[in-house]
């Protein structure tokens, strides 16, 4: 048979080759399917992971906000566990304990969640090297803060385990640097790093030098600024704080830089303590007293005594009183500024026993019941490594005026800087009574530093050609600190006198300038601390509102104009320790060490001598509203001019010579509202969830309106009052009729009922509060 073939080869797929192509597209679609389960568990897992987290964040935080010495306890605490579905383990967010890890479980869709917190204090010097337990023979220098470890372990939905750890370290100290760093220079000296600032000799600041002349150095004293707690408008002032740089001239590297070679920042505060609220009232780190911080011929360091006993205040258990507002520092304050009469002491040179006082609302003060009494104090403070530290008592050494300089026309007291005479007096004065202290004794032999300045500076009196309400004269007070020596101080200041191989005074230099660089000495700038006084009251008027936290290039303290002709004093007045210089309203008793501290004052004054024919004048009477506003007048070439106010007395309107009465004129009305404080008994929730109750001082509002104001009986016409801020309202009066040797009344009546503040938050310790931001809308 013969066969035949067309020669095309057969088409289409062999049962094999399908197989093979099945096989394939399934493996590939497992593998797909494999893939997208494996991703969906990566997003849960990377999900819950980005939960725990940001719970243990979270929870890290609220821990630090706690407080140092809430971070309890010790070592590893038993886990806390959530479970789904288990009772009480729900995020209802009704403010118990453990809502931040129910809350993240359900938030992150896990099974189970525990956390377990480890809590190690770490000690060192040095280096840190020991956890817990405390290194045998600690003394409250031992530095240390604590490690706290969170370890979190959850389950996912297929019932694998995983875990993350979050540790922080914590202290309950805060640094600050207020180094202002310039560029540094193209060319480096060698020797290491150096730290350089702008030329602090700016206004207010009174250079010294010091040390031998091939190794120059300068000391300078900032202008004391006050410390302020709360914010915005709610600010008030609790201290003040300066620092004293020591530096190399400026110059050195061809701009105003300079070097600094130490720092050292002082805080003085005024606190209001009691009895019995230290210890364990205080956050664990707090309860510790230590000894005064005192000066070792470098450097200020915590005395520590031979073996190391307790600090006098640690029997004291004193701690800040609840509900007012003061500086945290007043824990330190508080705790520590006690004496026994032994050792080194917090006021090496009282007379007499340690006596804390109470003050009343008066200002007058009453010895403290030591059994749970409240006292109020006063104290400097130190930062030693970093640390605030209670030091030994500041020591006024001497306090006086520097003739300021004259303007251009050559009218005296113009400016606020002292002139370049006065301020090489008294720099010589400074230099010739610390080369006085030879390391024998801790305070310098021979007169009084005050009698020499004084003869040295002969106050020449200052002429006010007429009555002016705006010709301002200026005065600058200046206090000299030194501490008192103890007894590592006075042996290096015994070694610059000595000579040897390790004479820190080279020959052929002056004593007086070697000497002052191991003296702890501060001059400072205390024009808008001191007290300025006018006597007899009625020719000069003297501005006492001082405004502390002003520019130091404006200051208004000591600000002097004359009211009437004749001859009057202008008296700034100092408290000679912590307390004169703590706050700016040395007026007023705010408490010193011990009742003898406030009766010592340093005090020195200026004449002034007021002629010449001043324009005729007129008084304002204001009845009702803040007991002292500002009255201002516009009339003829006087334009929003103030009237003051001696004491005890109406405003007296001083118009310019040769001004004609009666014309019309405007009478602006100020500061007519006023704050002061409700004892009220509150109740609220503070940080930390803490309940606290008590008696409180709340700031109140009182607000007034003009009711009423005439010029010898006339009325005037009462314009819109103008509210740049409700404690400066101002209310304008137009009269037809302003008449030589008149008088206006202005009559305020108070709108409505007076105004509470609110609490906005607050701190709390064993049910009483501690500290207390307010709201007051009114500031």
């Amino acid at each position: 048979m013969v066969r035949f073939h067309d020669g095309r080869k057969a088409t289409g797929f062999s049962l094999l080759e399908v197989l093979v192509a099945i096989v394939v597209l399934s493996v590939g679609l497992l593998a797909l399917a494999a893939l997208q389960g494996s991703l969906s568990r990566a997003s849960a897992d990377a999900k819950a992971r980005a939960r725990v987290a940001a719970m243990l964040t979270a929870r890290i935080d609220e821990l630090r906000s706690g407080g140092y010495g809430s971070l309890a306890p010790e070592g590893a605490a038993a886990p806390l566990t959530s479970v789904e579905g288990a009772a009480g383990d729900g995020c209802d967010n009704d403010g118990s304990a453990d809502d931040w890890l129910d809350c993240a479980r359900e938030q992150a869709n896990l099974g189970s969640l525990s956390v377990q917190q480890t809590v190690n204090t770490w000690y060192g010097d040095a280096t840190f090297a020991t956890p817990a337990p405390a290194p045998a023979n600690q003394n409250p220098r031992t530095a240390q803060f604590k490690r706290v470890g969170l370890v979190a372990t959850w389950t996912d939905a297929t019932g694998g385990v995983h875990s993350n750890q979050l540790v922080s370290d914590i202290s309950s100290m805060s640094l600050t640097n207020f180094v202002v760093v310039p560029p540094d220079p193209t060319e480096n000296p060698t020797g290491g790093p150096i730290v350089r600032t702008i030329d602090p000799a700016t206004s207010g600041v009174l250079p010294i030098a010091m040390g031998p002349e091939d190794q120059q150095m300068m000391n300078g004293t900032g202008n004391p600024t006050p410390e302020l707690i709360g914010q915005g408008k709610n600010q008030e002032i609790v201290g003040t704080r300066f620092s004293v740089l020591n530096y190399t001239p400026p110059q050195q590297f061809g701009d105003s830089s300079v070097v600094v070679t130490k720092r050292f920042d002082n805080e003085v505060i005024k606190c209001s303590c009691r009895y019995g609220a230290g210890g364990a009232n205080l956050p664990e780190i707090y309860r510790t007293a230590l000894w005064p911080a005192i000066w070792t011929g470098d450097a200020y360091a915590v005395h520590i005594p031979d073996g190391n006993i307790a600090a006098p205040g640690q029997t004291k258990a004193s701690g800040p009183r609840s509900g007012v507002t003061q500086s945290e520092l007043c824990q330190e304050c508080c705790r520590d500024h006690h004496d026994s009469g032994t050792g080194v002491e917090f006021d090496p040179e009282r007379v007499g026993e340690e006596i804390k006082y109470d003050a009343a609302a008066n200002g007058a003060l009453s010895p403290a019941n030591t059994n749970g009494g409240t006292y109020v104090d006063s104290c400097r403070l130190v930062r030693i490594d970093g640390f605030w530290r209670t030091a030994a008592d500041l020591y006024q050494r001497q306090f006086g005026l520097l003739e300021t300089k004259p303007d251009d026309n050559g009218v005296p007291a113009k400016s606020r800087e002292p002139t370049d005479a006065a301020v090489a007096q008294y720099t010589t004065f400074v230099k010739d009574y610390l080369a006085l202290y030879d390391g024998s004794q801790a305070v310098p032999p021979g007169a009084t530093p005050q009698a020499e300045f004084l003869s040295e500076f002969p106050t020449t009196p200052i002429t006010l050609p007429v009555v002016s309400n705006t010709d301002y004269r200026f005065l600058h007070a200046r206090g000299l600190y030194v501490d008192h020596l103890e007894e590592k101080a006075r042996e290096k200041v015994s070694e610059a006198f000595a000579d040897g191989d390790d004479d820190p005074c080279p020959s052929g230099d002056a004593e007086a300038d070697c000497i002052l660089q191991f003296l702890p000495f501060t001059t400072a700038n205390l024009t808008e601390i001191a007290a300025w006084t006018a006597a007899p009251e009625g020719i000069i008027n003297v501005n006492s509102a001082n405004l502390l936290a002003t520019d130091p290039d404006d200051p208004s303290g000591g600000r002097t104009t004359g009211i009437a002709n004749g001859t009057a004093q202008n008296t700034a007045q100092t408290r000679s320790s912590n307390s004169g210089i703590a706050v700016y309203s040395p007026n007023v008793n705010l408490g010193g060490v011990d009742e003898a501290d406030v009766d010592e004052t340093h005090q020195q004054s200026q004449q002034f001598d007021v002629g010449g024919p001043p324009g005729p004048t007129f008084d304002v009477r204001a009845l009702g509203g803040g007991g002292n506003p500002f009255v201002f007048f516009s009339l003829g070439i006087d334009n929003d001019v103030e009237c003051f106010k001696p004491a005890g007395t109406d405003h007296r309107c001083g118009t310019s010579p040769g001004t004609i009465l009666p014309q019309q004129g405007t009478v602006s009305i100020r500061r007519y509202n006023y704050e002061d404080t409700t004892s009220t008994q509150m109740s609220f929730t503070c940080q930390g969830n803490k309940a606290a109750s008590g008696i409180v001082a709340v700031p109140t509002f009182h607000n007034f309106t003009l009711a009423s104001a005439t010029f010898n009986g006339v009325n005037g016409t009462i314009a819109a009052s103008v509210n740049e801020g409700m404690l400066i309202e101002s209310t304008s009066v137009l009269f037809a009729a302003v008449a030589e040797g008149g008088l206006a009344i202005a009559t305020f009546t108070e709108e409505g009922s007076p105004q509470l503040a609110t609490i906005d938050s607050c701190k709390a310790s064993q049910g009483t509060f501690t500290q207390i931001t307010w709201n007051t809308p009114w500031r």
